[in-house]
């Protein structure tokens, strides 16, 4: 990671040539800014086999909301919802295949998880040691 990832919100590691580089500018350009510009942001991409598998972190609260009053159903339905925003919307058409990570980092030390992989519209759901397979 360069000093400018380091001192602006760390962008994330990654392989360095290959997929790597026009992956995270697409994931760059097409998420939501109010979540790439939050200093949370992070994106770590490992290249193999001519797919590609990436670990985005993504800040919740960047947006201002602060889910005051949150019970665990609303965390895991608003993940779902949120996530399937974004894998079958905002970065629905990677540059190569991509088996997705999203971590979905809402405070207070509570943190959902969310996995896909390429081709498949189904995925898993996890938090707190628990998870449930979602359809996107």
């Amino acid at each position: 990671m360069g000093l400018f990832s380091k001192l602006f919100g760390g962008k994330g590691a990654g392989t360095s040539g290959g997929a790597a580089s026009p992956l995270r500018s697409y994931f760059d350009e097409n998420l939501p800014k109010s979540y790439t510009q939050s200093q949370k942001y992070a994106v770590h991409i490992q290249e193999e086999a001519g797919k590609a598998a990436a670990r985005i972190t993504l800040d919740m609260l960047a947006d201002g909301s602060d889910y005051k009053g949150f019970g665990e159903e609303d965390y895991w339905n608003l993940a779902e919802m949120e996530s399937g925003y974004l894998l079958t919307g905002c970065v629905a058409e990677p540059p190569v295949p991509t088996d997705f990570t999203l971590e979905l980092v809402f405070g207070g030390g509570r943190t959902v998880t969310v996995t896909k992989k390429a081709g498949v519209n189904t995925g898993t759901l996890s938090c707190g040691g628990k998870s449930r397979e979602i359809s996107f």
